[in-house]
């Protein structure tokens, strides 16, 4: 539970600390609609149950971030089957609620590149329904010409319903971006991927088969996307979505997003 305060204490500090620096260089902000396309595999082998069931779905989202010498923060909020009721008769299609806020501070340099504190949080709420992943660690950042990546490793506090909050083990994983241009028009490709390791027994009960089974202690999560700036305000984008014993299925998932933003 300390830890669980310590992390949401830094996040809110994190999203306070641009308000206080003089030299913020960048920021942006964005409102889109998704749609989320799940394959029919996927499909066909969550749809068995008993649980972590599969269906495509529409989801609103805002995302913003900013960052200077200081460093960077990144947030989204998402609203999934906003035209839906939160309680269904087929939860798979309630209205769900899902939020990021990640941190990268920087601290000192080491070999010429930054040593940052990193945190992050990610929230998602389903219809009494909750799973909270907190990860606090150590994050450093690359860039050259249009590429970029930012790496991070953390030790991973999970609160779940029913399990309450608990070390969950260590977290790692990147995000990447480059930005390019291909027939006079600007181009991005941008990964996330998580990957989860020395989970504890209690976060591993999952659904298989139609059965429930205890999924491996590590697990992997993330998204490739490929966007396409039409206009400096108007983003397309098609992202492939994955995820290894993770979303509540012992399982490989996998699905195409199909992303139209509006970039303030």
């Amino acid at each position: 539970m300390a830890m669980y305060k310590f992390l949401t204490a830094l996040a809110a500090v994190a999203a306070l600390a641009p308000a206080a620096h003089a030299d913020d260089n960048w920021s942006f902000k964005d409102i889109s609609i998704q749609h989320l396309d799940w394959t029919n595999h996927t499909e066909n082998q969550t749809g068995k149950g008993p649980f972590g069931v599969k269906k495509d779905f529409t989801l609103l989202e805002v995302e913003g971030g900013m960052g200077g010498k200081w460093g960077d923060v990144y947030g989204f909020f998402d609203v999934e089957n906003p035209s839906k009721s939160s309680n269904n008769s087929d939860s798979a299609m309630d209205r769900r609620y899902a939020m990021k806020a990640v941190a990268h501070i920087n601290m000192t340099q080491a070999g010429g590149m930054p040593v940052q504190l990193y945190g992050h949080i990610y929230n998602f709420m389903d219809n009494g329904f909750r799973d909270q992943n907190n990860v606090l660690g150590l994050s450093t950042a690359y860039f050259n010409g249009g590429f970029w990546i930012k790496p991070f490793f953390g030790a991973h506090y999970e609160t779940k319903t029913d399990l309450g909050t608990q070390y969950n083990g260590t977290m790692a994983g990147w995000v990447f971006g480059y930005n390019f241009k291909a027939w006079d028009q600007s181009f991005m490709v941008s990964s996330w991927h998580e990957t989860e390791m020395g989970r504890k027994d209690s976060y591993l009960v999952m659904a298989r088969d139609g059965g429930v089974v205890t999924a491996n202690k590590t697990a992997q999560n993330g998204a490739l996307s490929l966007w396409w700036n039409i206009t400096p305000s108007v983003t397309t984008g098609l992202t492939y979505r994955y995820a290894k014993n993770k979303l509540g299925s012992a399982t490989y998932q996998d699905a195409f997003i199909y992303t139209a933003k509006y970039n303030f």
